[in-house]
């Protein structure tokens, strides 16, 4: 797998955005169920996108926290699992929680002793 390049930056401001894949501690993207502390997380920096057939993704939010979240992309927006356990919620846009998608969950990789 490629290495994670933090590349962008805008003129102006000192943020940086991860682009390309990368592996990640399960502890830095906790989701339920989803992803427990042990999982390595195969994550994609390209896409940001929510799909209709969504899927899990990267947030973070403006005051810096990051997770996972479960998303999908419904008729009157974005419907979100808000706690990893089915809590779903839908909004017009990401807008209102504060939240952007940094990049998608590829696959998630669970050590033996859970299964």
């Amino acid at each position: 797998m490629a290495e994670m390049t933090v590349t962008h930056s805008q003129a102006g401001t000192s943020h940086q955005e991860p682009t390309g894949r990368s592996m990640l501690d399960g502890a830095q993207c906790l989701c339920g169920d989803a992803i427990k502390a042990d999982d390595l997380v195969a994550a994609n920096f390209n896409n940001k996108h929510v799909h209709t057939g969504g899927g899990l993704y990267l947030v973070q939010t403006t005051d810096g926290w990051r997770g996972c979240r479960r998303m999908m992309r419904v008729p009157d927006g974005i419907a979100i699992d808000q706690d990893g356990h089915g809590d779903w919620v839908t909004f017009a846009n990401l807008d209102v929680t504060g939240w952007r998608v940094v990049g998608t969950v590829e696959t998630v990789y669970r050590p033996t002793r859970y299964q």
